[in-house]
């Protein structure tokens, strides 16, 4: 009796496991990182969903605009467990897990007026653009706190691209990556920015792209064993590779 007891409760304990509740994230449409409408909902979402999978949970990804879904995981008891992907802050609302990969950081800028080699001191010259809640390069937002820098805010960055194709910013921040699935991709910018604007690589800053979790304590150990399995994957996708 004893011993079907035991199996009755391990068998139990099991199909616990497997109907754990799954991990609810929020994110944006960032091609080729992160998107509802991408082949699997972008790369980043997809290596996500691989280190989830080795820790025997499901993850869900919701696609909302970048300032909500950043509030959405903010409070206790959020609909969201966190978001992704963000790039190395400091905010002591969320815990940060390590690398999922990186992003270079630059400019957008018209072919028809370069503007060469950028430093920090030129920028005050130009009509500058960034993406509204978005991290920019350290130096552009460094010099947006002092005030050396008031740039117009957009609501995305085909916005941005857009703007200066049609001549109405010097330059935005962008990630490279970005601006070039963008221009292959996005009906409207292929149309109106193919051959009109280019990649800066100037002043660049690599960034890393994080999974972010609210600073819980059931959150901090989801985090690190996130952390374990993801070594883990990428380790196994080198050798598979």
């Amino acid at each position: 009796m004893k011993k079907w007891l035991f199996l009755l409760w391990s068998v139990s304990a099991s199909v616990q496991a497997v109907v754990a509740e799954p991990v609810r994230l929020a994110s944006l449409d960032w091609p080729p990182y992160t998107g509802h409408q991408l082949e699997q909902q972008g790369e980043t979402s997809i290596l996500l969903r691989q280190v989830f999978a080795a820790m025997q949970l499901e993850v869900q990804t919701e696609f909302l605009p970048w300032s909500r879904a950043i509030r959405a995981s903010e409070s206790s008891g959020a609909s969201y467990a966190g978001y992704f992907p963000e790039y190395q802050t400091h905010n002591p609302s969320f815990i940060l897990s390590d690398s999922l990969g990186s992003s270079e950081l630059g400019f957008v800028e018209s072919k028809a007026k370069p503007l060469g080699p950028l430093t920090a001191a030129l920028l005050p010259k130009f009509q500058l653009g960034v993406v509204q809640d978005y991290v920019n390069l350290t130096v552009v937002d460094q010099m947006i706190a002092r005030g050396q820098l008031t740039p117009q805010l957009a609501f995305s960055d085909r916005q941005n691209i857009l703007k200066v194709a049609l001549g109405r910013l010097d330059l935005a921040v962008i990630d490279r990556r970005v601006l070039l699935y963008l221009l292959e991709h996005d009906a409207e910018v292929k149309r109106l920015a193919t051959d009109k604007v280019q990649f800066n690589a100037s002043l660049t800053e690599l960034k890393t792209l994080h999974l972010a979790l609210r600073n819980e304590p059931e959150h901090k150990l989801l985090i690190e064993k996130f952390n374990q399995y993801l070594q883990k994957v990428k380790a196994d996708s080198i050798v598979n590779n």
